[in-house]
């Protein structure tokens, strides 16, 4: 295996998939965003159930959502993390 990428002159190294923490911050984020199109739809309420059917329908769409947050904050990590320079030295 090469030390460095031929094309960009990245160092190579063992991926630490840190991405965990981002992938936290988007899902509770979805689980807030929810509440944006939820409340004008269904209202939520302390006076019937209506609070338990919003977290069982938000726990669902961000269920759904989850391979999607995995790859977006992989993605978002590494843009985070790694220089890239577009102009070859």
């Amino acid at each position: 295996m090469h030390e460095r990428c031929t094309v960009c002159n990245v160092k190579y190294a063992k991926e630490q998939n840190i991405g965990y923490g981002i992938n936290y911050v988007l899902t509770v984020m979805m689980m807030f965003l929810n509440i944006v199109w939820y409340y004008p739809l269904f209202g939520i309420g302390f006076s019937d159930n209506s609070l338990y059917y919003f977290l069982a329908t938000s726990t669902a769409i961000t269920i759904l959502l989850q391979p999607w947050f995995m790859r977006l904050s992989r993605v978002l990590f590494f843009y985070f993390t790694i220089y890239y320079n577009s102009y070859k030295e």
